[in-house]
């Protein structure tokens, strides 16, 4: 994969107006927890330890989905919420469903854009046609390094906000998808939180653990 470089960045949804104040949003600074519409670029692949394996609480279906694909998003979630002490996550069909759809209507362009739906989001982006699930998320929680649990923040200049969504103490459930973009664009790769994190004023987990 030398060579190669991938581009992500995560938006937060707004499930309902009224909470739209309890949310991050661009117009805060980089450091902030959690940027909105941030984008960074990484190349080539991040380097991060290998994590040990972890049962999955309830294997995904795979319905819609190859099985092993879904298999491979959840254990990878997992694995990084068990190096905190966080319960495992659950695949969820619908939420899953979602963010095929949306990936899907990325395909001809490539584009990372995000959805604006009722749910946490991350987004991964990679050129080439190889890129797998434990990719996106391998890259999403080399993110642990740019979090400061003492004020709650990303470093500053650096992200966190992909790695804080992964280990959100209330976000119970997640659904994920890869699509290989048209005419050899990249991979793009959508996974989608329920219930949401990232909340301002909130920590992501319990930081005594």
């Amino acid at each position: 994969m030398g060579g190669r470089c991938f581009f992500f960045f995560l938006l937060l949804s707004i499930p309902r107006a009224s909470q739209q104040h309890r949310l991050l949003h661009h117009h805060h600074a980089i450091n902030r927890l959690v940027p909105h519409h941030a984008i960074s670029r990484l190349a080539p692949h991040p380097a991060i330890s290998p994590l040990a394996p972890q049962p999955a609480a309830t294997a995904p279906s795979g319905e819609g989905q190859d099985p092993d694909t879904a298999h491979e998003f959840l254990s990878s979630h997992n694995q990084v919420r068990a190096t905190i002490g966080e319960s495992p996550f659950v695949w969820d069909e619908a939420v899953a469903e979602y963010a095929r759809n949306w990936s899907d209507l990325r395909r001809s362009d490539c584009a990372m854009e995000h959805s604006q739906g009722p749910y946490g989001e991350n987004l991964f982006w990679g050129s080439g046609q190889d890129w797998k699930a434990t990719d996106a998320v391998e890259s999403w929680a080399a993110e642990r390094d740019n979090y400061n649990s003492s004020d709650n923040s990303c470093a500053p200049g650096k992200m966190c906000g992909h790695f804080t969504q992964i280990v959100w103490n209330s976000t119970a459930r997640v659904g994920c998808a890869r699509v290989e973009c048209d005419a050899g664009a990249g991979v793009i790769i959508v996974c989608d939180y329920d219930p949401p994190g990232n909340w301002v004023g909130e920590m992501p987990f319990n930081v005594n653990t």
